[in-house]
């Protein structure tokens, strides 16, 4: 094997990484679950990037210890082989859905299959069921170790059938493209798998966490920096893809009543914190994936497919944790209007104009029983 081929391939995978932790490490969001998996990723493949070349620099050395730095390196190696494409899966259905509990609700089997090939990393030390390092410190792949390429693939397989199904149902994302990131881990796994002695499969996944993170920064051009939900010009593309795969829809327009009197009264960064109340309320309510949008000032759509029905048991939880966020909340009451359409063709303009008379159809009576 060409060592210097080895550490220039996983050098280059540290250096993208170092690059990308220094120029991103403003813009990375650790404080969210989604945002801690990705460092988690970095760290994971960064280390695995240098054990790797570790590993194979001890290949065959002896000098006191190096046995046991060897199996070391290896079972770091074997153990994150496993735990890390599964993030990539958490990561996904985290980036797609949002919500944490689809994790154990949906991926009991990719979490049995991971424990069980973990717990058999661990036994490697005991019995040389994946690997065998020998007296004289020479790595050996047994049969065992090939079943972890099958594990890499099958937890691959199942974010690209995750996306897919997504889309399925509600349309492509604009800014997260699947293949951006698991193409490249898939080829060089593979190469490695293949071509044992070429060192490819780091290097490509930290060229995929690369492209992750691109992916993330188109992400900040569809994502209201105030409130966290999905923007107008997101909105657009939503309608766009939905409309083009014939998919019959309803949406909700809704505003704060009197906002301007908050704003007045006491000022415009309490009107910024009733926005972020609202749109949280919108968020935490989400029944089965509703979709949030701030639409324009104090202006937020939620769309879902389906038809009218479908949003008034959302909305009717919304009013719910709405009473309740008033009740813990004495400065002013925070309560909204809103008006409900479904889309079944025609002109989106036309889909729109009917929400937004809806919505001011209860604003009237709002002010009347005011």
């Amino acid at each position: 094997m060409d060592l210097r081929s080895i550490y220039v391939a996983n050098g280059i995978g540290i250096f993208l990484l170092l690059f990308l932790m220094y120029t991103s490490r403003t813009k990375i969001q650790a404080r969210t679950l989604e945002g801690r998996i990705y460092n988690f990723m970095v760290w994971g493949v960064m280390i695995g990037c240098f054990m790797e070349a570790f590993s194979y620099w001890l290949d065959g050395r002896l000098f006191p210890g190096s046995r046991v730095l060897n199996y070391i390196a290896n079972t770091y190696l074997f153990s994150v082989n496993v735990i890390l494409p599964f993030c990539v899966v958490m990561y996904v259905d985290l980036g797609l859905y949002g919500d944490p509990g689809r994790i154990w609700k949906h991926y009991k089997p990719q979490i049995i299959i991971g424990i069980i090939m973990i717990l058999l990393t661990l036994a490697n030390l005991f019995v040389p069921l994946c690997y065998y390092i020998s007296e004289q410190n020479v790595y050996e792949r047994r049969l065992l170790g090939n079943f972890y390429y099958a594990v890499i693939l099958y937890f691959c397989v199942t974010g690209i059938i995750l996306t897919r199904r997504y889309e399925k149902d509600n349309g492509a994302r604009a800014f997260f493209s699947i293949n951006m990131f698991l193409v490249p881990i898939l080829i060089g796994t593979a190469l490695q798998f293949i071509f044992y002695g070429l060192s490819l499969a780091w290097l490509s996944a930290a060229m995929g966490l690369v492209g992750l993170f691109m992916m993330q920064q188109n992400e900040l051009a569809y994502v209201d920096s105030l409130v966290d939900t999905y923007n107008r010009q997101y909105l657009n593309h939503i309608f766009a893809a939905w409309t083009a795969r014939g998919k019959t829809f309803s949406g909700v327009m809704l505003d704060i009543d009197r906002f301007k009197g908050i704003n007045d009264n006491f000022g415009h960064s309490e009107g910024d914190k009733a926005l972020k109340t609202i749109a949280d309320t919108l968020k935490s309510a989400r029944l089965d994936h509703e979709w949030v949008f701030r639409f324009a000032g104090d202006e937020f759509v939620v769309l879902k497919m389906g038809d009218a029905a479908t949003l008034s048991a959302y909305m009717d939880e919304v009013d719910r944790r709405l009473e309740k966020v008033n009740r813990e909340k004495h400065d002013y009451p925070l309560r909204i209007s809103y008006g409900i359409s479904t889309f079944k063709g025609g002109s989106l303009d036309d889909f729109m104009k009917e929400m937004d008379n809806n919505m001011y159809s209860m604003k009237a009576k709002h002010h009347k029983v005011a």
